[in-house]
C-alpha cells in the first residue's frame, strides 16, 4: 500500500511522516452571516478528501476528525448543550462522510444528531461553479432534535453555498446555528 499523500510504501493509509506533518491549524472564515472554522488548506489534504469516494475513506476521515475535530470540540466552552449536525449524512456509496466526522467530533456538551438535516436534491456539487450551485439548491429539511443551539459539520467548503443553505434551514426550524466546522476550505 502507498501513503495517500506522499506515495511512499506504507502499511497505513498515511505514513508516519505525513501523519505527523498533518497538523491542524484552525482558521476562521466569514460566510455572510455564518462563521466557518476550517483546519486544513484544501491543497494540503485534497487526496485525503477524495478518499470519501472509496471504501477506505471512512478510515481517512476518522483519522482527520480525531486529529482536528476531537481536540477542538473537547476544548470548546459552550454555555448550553449543543447539537452537532452533519450536513446531509445519508449513506451514499459505502458510508456517510459527514456522519463519520460528526461521530468523532462529539465531546463535552455536544451531541451528534444524525439524520437531522437532509437534502431533498442530490445534485453533485463537486467541480461545479457557484452559478450551478445557486441554480440547484439542496432544499434541506430539518428534522426535530432536542438542542436549540447547533454546529454544522461538513468535510469541505468551496463556495459556502451548502453551509449557508443548511444554516438557513436550521434557523427556519427555530434553532440557532453557532458556527460551521469543516476539515478544509478551498481558496
Amino acid at each position: 500500500m502507498r501513503c495517500l499523500l506522499c506515495q511512499t510504501i506504507s502499511l497505513r493509509l498515511l505514513c508516519a511522516d505525513c501523519d505527523r506533518a498533518l497538523a491542524p491549524a484552525p482558521r476562521i472564515h466569514d460566510l455572510q452571516d455564518l462563521k466557518l472554522i476550517s483546519f486544513y488548506d484544501y491543497d494540503d489534504v485534497e487526496p485525503l478528501t477524495w478518499a470519501k469516494y472509496h471504501p477506505f475513506g471512512s478510515l481517512v476521515l476518522k483519522r482527520l476528525a480525531i486529529k482536528a475535530f476531537r481536540p477542538f470540540f473537547r476544548d470548546l466552552s459552550l454555555e448550553q448543550k449543543t447539537a452537532i449536525v452533519p450536513i446531509d449524512d445519508h449513506i451514499s456509496r459505502f458510508f456517510s462522510h459527514t456522519a463519520v466526522l460528526a461521530k468523532y467530533a462529539a465531546a463535552g456538551r455536544t451531541t451528534a444528531r444524525f439524520g437531522a438535516l437532509r437534502a431533498q436534491s442530490h445534485e453533485k456539487y463537486a467541480g461545479q461553479t457557484l452559478a450551478f450551485r445557486r441554480a440547484h439548491p439542496r432544499r434541506f429539511v430539518c428534522k426535530p432534535f432536542a438542542e436549540n443551539a447547533t454546529i454544522l459539520i461538513d468535510d469541505l467548503s468551496t463556495t459556502g453555498t451548502t453551509l449557508l443553505e443548511a444554516s438557513e434551514a436550521i434557523q427556519k426550524s427555530g434553532k440557532s446555528v453557532l458556527f460551521a466546522v469543516t476539515l478544509s476550505k478551498a481558496h
